[in-house]
């Protein structure tokens, strides 16, 4: 009897340990959607694209963190709560680390790193959110321990408003950017190349702002000129050399107007612009 009863309580047992619950077709797919749009535009350096999938109360945290390189991800795993709410999407998701290996040489490696991310529904769409542990700022690209503004004690961010806009967000990038000397980037912000002849200028913009940025180059449609980046990932207390050539078209007849390159700094969207003058012609 004794033998019985054990028998018939093992269906029991494992009827307890149920498997984790298994969601709506719909509901994975657009969760899975939302994960990629976010990952793919933070590979993409278009951070402002993924503000839109952070949850109201990670956005401070996404704002201020740095904003580490990513090159590749992949989701492997999703648990999802009770409800269909609430869910741990787990990734591999490579990453562009920078370390020095001397006083004159850094190195730049890719590394693959496990991810585990929190999204919940807000709204009707799923976004990440993330709680902060103590003294960190926790990002979709790791943790920063190098914080641009302090929490309160109450959990809201000191120096930020209490909506977030794209017009407060602006506000408060360029006072972080003034604060840290940002807004004096460039060693210089007009060259002079020749009008005759190849020539190239050297332009170097030093990151003075917390956490790493992302450079884009912006250049007019000009013959013969061009402006390329010695590197576009620039983290804290870097340096990158913007290097603008110009080779005269055999077909040129006269002096080129004055020109504009700029730099833009993401994700402040701040425009840094360097003036190009073309030298007359030797006689």
């Amino acid at each position: 009897m004794v033998l019985r009863s054990t028998l018939l309580l093992l269906p029991l047992a494992a009827f307890a340990q149920t498997p984790d619950p298994q969601p709506p077709p719909e509901v994975d797919r657009a969760l899975r959607a939302r994960v990629t749009g976010f990952f793919q535009a933070l590979v993409d350096a278009k951070f402002y694209d993924a503000f839109d999938y952070v949850a109201a109360d990670t956005k401070d945290d996404y704002f201020n963190s740095g904003k580490t390189p990513l090159k590749e991800f992949k989701i492997t795993n999703i648990k999802y709560e009770s409800g269909f709410e609430k869910a741990a999407v787990k990734l591999d998701v490579k990453r562009l680390w920078s370390f020095s290996v001397s006083a004159q040489q850094d190195t730049k490696a890719e590394v693959d790193v496990p991810m585990i991310t929190t999204w919940k529904l807000e709204n009707g769409k799923w976004v990440w959110s993330s709680e902060a542990p103590k003294d960190a700022w926790v990002t979709p690209v790791g943790p920063s321990d190098v914080p641009l503004l302090k929490k309160n004690a109450d959990g809201t961010i000191g120096g930020l408003p209490p909506k977030l806009t794209q017009d407060t967000i602006m506000a408060a990038a360029q006072k972080i950017l003034q604060q840290s000397g940002a807004d004096k980037s460039l060693d210089k912000s007009e060259i002079t190349l020749a009008a005759d002849k190849a020539s190239s200028e050297k332009v170097v913009f030093h990151n003075g702002a917390q956490g790493s940025v992302h450079l884009e180059v912006h250049a007019p449609q000009l013959p013969g000129l061009s402006a390329k980046l010695d590197k576009v990932d620039v983290n804290f207390e870097e340096n990158a050399t913007l290097l603008v050539s110009y080779e005269p078209p055999s077909d040129a007849a006269a002096i080129p107007n004055v020109a504009s390159v700029y730099l833009v700094l993401v994700p402040f969207d701040q425009r840094y612009e360097i003036k190009v003058n073309f030298g007359a012609p030797k006689k």
